[in-house]
């Protein structure tokens, strides 16, 4: 019985090996085979020392923010940071990337950590009512902590990357709530889907944003928010050989970034890249990590 078990599990993995070696980059198989070291990594990374606090903003139970600050003897920045988890506006948990604040608490950086209503129960318009009321609570909490003065930067990856963008490029529901978008001193979007409308037309994309044909999906399109000058320095990184969000998605998104933004919008394509060499920041040395380091540095 036993020999038979790992017999088993021995096949499983060399067929799991031969996968990973013959799924060439680009495509959807080739990301899901690659995703158990990430999350090997994620869950077994070296220990935290920052503090952490879970703050509610509403009654559901995925309206919170982990508001992560750095430990008592590194220098606190004069900018806090938002950091937008991915997981296909469906998926995982602010919790799950306390690695991700532990490098950024490290630089001295106040780490904003949101989560909010998901797809499919939740679409869009549900989101976009958390993104509004994520930024109030944080002007809140500062206010009353006594950093009201801090600007912020806001990014993340994948989903949370469009998430970042639509809560620093939407002027109008900014301006309605009372907040201004000088507020955001930089923006940051690793493999993020930010032209809808160049991603292909999967489930987990209707179920955010709706029908192509219906306003919601422009609406959730952070392409159409640059349609005016705007001044955000803005870095974009996204793999070539992208296989979750299509690297034209990416890439138009920057053209038209250069063309309305009078701050620097940086293009960082990562040759043959895949959507998880983008999310490895945290973890693997390499051009998507320098370019992220090296324009925090720039704009903290």
């Amino acid at each position: 019985m036993l020999f038979a078990l790992l017999l088993s599990i021995s096949f499983l993995v060399l067929f799991y090996g031969l996968l990973w070696k013959a799924i060439p980059k680009g495509n959807l198989l080739h990301e899901l085979l690659h995703l158990p070291p990430l999350w090997f990594h994620l869950v077994f990374s070296p220990g935290r020392d920052f503090r952490e606090e879970r703050i509610p903003y509403g009654r559901h139970r995925r309206q919170y923010v982990l508001w992560c600050t750095p430990p008592e003897n590194i220098p606190v920045k004069p900018v806090i940071l938002f950091y937008f988890h991915g997981g296909g506006w469906q998926f995982g948990a602010p919790e799950q990337f306390r690695s991700h604040a532990q490098q950024f608490t490290q630089m001295g950086f106040v780490v904003v950590m949101p989560s909010y209503r998901r797809a499919p129960r939740y679409n869009y318009l549900h989101m976009r009512e958390d993104l509004t009321s994520i930024l109030l609570k944080t002007r809140e909490i500062l206010a009353k902590r006594g950093m009201g003065e801090k600007k912020a930067l806001i990014g993340g990856m994948s989903a949370g990357g469009n998430m970042a963008a639509l809560s620093a490029l939407n002027h109008e529901a900014l301006e309605q709530a009372g907040l201004s978008p000088g507020w955001f001193r930089g923006l940051f979007l690793l493999g993020a889907p930010l032209q809808l409308e160049k991603m292909a037309n999967t489930v987990p994309l209707r179920n955010f944003a709706g029908p192509r044909n219906q306003p919601m999906f422009q609406q959730a399109n952070p392409y159409w928010y640059v349609n005016k000058p705007l001044n955000i320095p803005t870095l974009i990184i996204h793999g070539t050989k992208d296989g979750m969000v299509a690297f034209e998605s990416a890439r138009e998104f920057a053209i038209r970034m250069k063309a309305f933004n009078t701050a620097e919008s940086r293009f960082v394509p990562l040759p043959e890249g895949s959507h998880l060499d983008a999310a490895s920041w945290p973890f693997r040395q390499g051009l998507a990590r320098n370019a992220f380091l090296e324009w925090l540095k720039d704009h903290s």
